[in-house]
């Protein structure tokens, strides 16, 4: 029997955080449900909802025309600058859910007074949204609309639509719908597309292609429908193609029309006849025979990702799993050509780019549960390190300067201008791409997480060593000398921290810098005496002999700030002696994203100490052994009483650095919040997208938090500390290419691996050691308290 709760958090300041969905569990699966018409929710909804699969993401906007929402359609990897001015962006591609419904002469729009029922519910373990209205005619007649969608797993270029009409009272004699592929659709206003062609074939299928400055776009949709009704009229209009299709219901009668659609960028070409084949089968097998091939690649990919929680709210069992269903939907599976964007494949929101958030916040996901899509966003990284390389000459400096918005090429995607300065009028530079430079540290850092957890060396050996040897040289000319200090130090810098700019000495930056510098020394002497040959070759590429040396200096020698005499770590050399803003309350409760800068201009906000997340407390993170608790406690208090968490990457940063030091209550109360970033009741936030790097967060939590789990020096490291409420906890996890099943509740840590390990896995659990070939059980302390307390 289907539950359904109400979806209310507490935030820990007394006030309530809604899902603002309600949730209902029916066989194992897990629906998010809009209980009624909700304009002001339309754009947030829409992105929620959206539905995905990795090569494409539809936004869940309404079939009928409606006042509110944004249609949207992306291809994954499909960008294209519209004029010499602009940046490249993700492009809104044409729609091709629209349809318009007119019954005995009346138009059926959702805004008007014939509408007496709504729900719009989103299956999160199939991907399926199913949108059902009810409507009342001015005749009496009324019925049920049903709109079901979903983007196929089994298929990626495919997308399914059907429509349902119901009688449930009266008849309808002269029905028509009219729908087809739009191509009108925008990014704000920007057409990408320079020409659209359209077409009719065999009078059963309408085609679409349009052609961006690189790339072109195509699109085949086929419908089926019930009933032997007129012939349809097909009709060309400006940048699109419409069919429409008449019908008559009887009272009681149901009506049924499914769409088709075959979607693909040219360089995954298929021929147009296979296409028109492959939706003629699917026209003959039916929607639910096409969504069943679909939902069974799904249940195969949720026994690899799914987390089983005992103990855990309906509430926050949908949440953990939204976040890895988006995940999911945007992976590009099959491609290492473009990498996730910071809105996935579900809004507009920040161009469509790529950020140091897919490596830092979402690779981490993929790198345990799926480690070849983690190869594959990596590879993105290698394919772009000429870019990179190009940055860094441009700029004077050595080796691969990554950019810190990347598209799909290794350029630099950074606009220079945006917000308005509140008292100029004028448009504040944007320093990020400029001086943003731990993103080149971040994707090192990445690469060696990767091959630290998989084992994988034809990667190395390919693609991982010349990343982290160029971007170490990267830093060793970004660094300078400071006679005072006799120390390198890094100058005029921007952390992850973007309310602090031009500051010097980034606590996080310089650590991550050491970090790449000192990892890239270590590895050529390692390669030099292990693999001359391969040394030999990067040595002729890249002069490993030349800066092998400089890196350790580097590394050895520079400054990294240090907890002071009350623990607190500076994030950089200036922030502790700033004033704090006042009335941060006002900022930290405000639904509007970066309010504060409708109060104060950027330059006033970079010298207080008001701060949009906390760089020390992601540095923390990243981490985890190198101090102590008691450190890692006064940083995060120290830093979230001065933090907005203007970002969506911020309260799962301080959940998960509470959780590894065993505050499991504090770090309860952030994770209440991140959450339900996407889900919450603030209509204003998610409307150009989800939060993608949150939603990764997420999961880092549950399990790098909650449950415990890290591997390093090829050791699998298991310290749970459960909520206190969470009883059980079950998931997989890949090392070294073996699939280990956890299980973890408050008497036992359990680790079975599904293939037998050659070579005995060391495993750390509370401290012990033990070691792991197929199966290991270790009791814990039987009391009711969080494991490791």
């Amino acid at each position: 029997m289907a539950g359904i709760a109400d979806g209310r958090l507490t935030d820990g300041r007394g006030r309530d955080r809604m899902i603002h969905y309600a949730i209902e569990k029916q066989g194992g699966e897990i629906w998010l449900r809009q209980k009624k018409y909700e304009p002001r929710f339309a754009l947030k909804t829409e992105s929620v909802f959206a539905q995905c699969n990795g090569y494409m993401g539809v936004r869940a906007s309404l079939g009928l025309p409606s006042l509110d929402g944004k249609k949207g359609m992306f291809i994954a990897g499909l960008y294209n600058r519209a004029y010499e001015e602009e940046v490249t962006e993700l492009v809104n591609c044409p729609d091709v859910t629209g349809y318009e419904l007119v019954l005995d002469g009346v138009p059926v729009l959702p805004d008007s007074r014939c509408l007496t029922e709504f729900e719009r519910k989103f299956n999160i373990h199939t991907g399926e949204l199913v949108i059902t209205s009810t409507y009342e005619l001015e005749s009496g007649a009324s019925f049920c609309l049903t709109d079901r969608r979903f983007a196929s797993m089994e298929n990626e270029h495919l997308f399914v639509q059907s429509i349902g009409i119901t009688m449930q009272k009266g008849c309808i004699k002269n029905g028509g719908i009219c729908t087809g592929i739009d191509g009108q659709q925008t990014n704000s206003g920007v057409s990408h597309f320079k020409k659209v062609n359209c077409r009719v074939y065999d009078r059963k299928y309408l085609h679409v292609e349009g052609y961006l400055e690189e790339d072109t776009l195509s699109i085949l949709e086929g419908v089926s429908y019930t009933g032997e009704e007129e012939e349809a009229v097909f009709t060309l209009k400006r940048r699109g193609i419409t069919g429409r299709y008449f019908f008559s219901i009887p009272d009681g009668g149901t009506w049924e029309f499914t769409k088709y659609v075959y979607i693909q960028n040219e360089k995954d070409s298929l021929g147009l006849d296979r296409q028109k084949k492959l939706l003629e089968k699917c026209s003959e097998a039916g929607y639910a025979d096409v969504f069943l091939k679909h939902k069974k690649i799904m249940q195969d990919i949720w026994r690899q990702a799914r987390i089983e929680i005992d103990g855990a709210s309906p509430e926050e069992e949908a949440a953990v799993s939204f976040a890895q269903y988006h995940l999911l939907g945007m992976m590009p599976w099959h491609s290492t050509d473009c990498s996730i964007a910071a809105k996935g494949l579900t809004g507009e929101g920040y161009k469509g780019h790529v950020f140091w958030d897919a490596e830092i916040f979402i690779l981490p996901f993929f790198q345990y549960v799926f480690p070849q899509a983690a190869r594959n966003l990596l590879e993105f990284r290698y394919k772009g390190l000429d870019g990179a390389r190009e940055k860094a000459e441009a700029y004077g400096y050595k080796g691969a300067m990554y950019p810190w918005e990347a598209a799909v090429t290794g350029r630099e995607e950074t606009p220079l201008y945006a917000a308005l300065n509140i008292h100029t009028g004028k448009a504040n530079k944007v320093w990020s791409g400029i001086k943003e430079h731990h993103v080149t540290a971040d994707i090192a850092y990445a690469v060696w997480q990767y091959y630290s957890v998989t084992g994988d060396r034809a990667f190395m050996e390919r693609f991982g060593y010349e990343i982290i040897f160029e971007t170490a040289s990267f830093w060793v000319s970004r660094g300078q000398w400071d006679e005072k200090r006799q120390a390198y130090v890094i100058c005029d810098i921007i952390g992850p921290d973007e309310y602090t700019e031009h500051v010097d000495n980034d606590a996080y930056t310089n650590y991550m810098a050491r970090y790449c510098c000192r990892l890239a020394s270590v590895l050529a002497e390692k390669l030099c005496a292990e693999s001359p040959d391969l040394y030999r070759e990067l040595d002729r590429r890249l002069g490993m002999d030349r800066n092998r040396k400089s890196w350790e200096e580097f590394a050895d020698r520079l400054y990294v700030p240090v907890p002071n005499e009350e623990l607190v770590i500076p994030q950089d050399d200036t922030f502790l002696s700033k004033k704090r803003i006042p009335d941060i309350e006002k900022y930290k409760k405000s639904q509007i994203k970066q309010a504060v800068l409708l109060d104060y201009s950027r330059d006033e906000v970079v010298d207080m100490q008001v701060l949009k997340q906390a760089d020390v407390v992601m540095l923390l993170n990243l981490f985890p052994y190198m101090f102590s608790k008691e450190v890692v406690k006064k940083n995060v208090l120290f830093y979230e009483e001065r933090t907005i968490h203007d970002s969506s990457l911020s309260y799962c940063a301080h959940a998960q650095a509470c959780a590894a030091i065993g505050e499991t209550e504090l770090s309860w109360e952030f994770f209440k919040k991140c959450m339900v970033i996407d889900l919450d009741d603030n209509p204003n936030d998610t409307t150009d997208g989800i939060h993608a790097a949150s939603l990764g967060g997420i999961w880092s939590c549950v399990i790098f938090g909650f449950a415990g789990i890290s591997f390093s020096d090829g050791r699998l490291n298991v310290s749970p500390r459960l909520p206190k409420h969470w009883k059980e906890m079950r998931f997989s996890v890949k090392v070294y290419g073996h699939e280990i099943d956890v299980k973890i509740n408050r008497r036992e840590v359990l680790l079975e691996s599904r293939e037998k390990f050659v070579q005995p896995l060391s495993v750390l659990v509370n401290d012990e050691i033990y070691t792991l070939t197929d199966t290991l059980s270790v009791k814990c302390k039987d009391k009711e308290e969080d494991i490791c307390a």
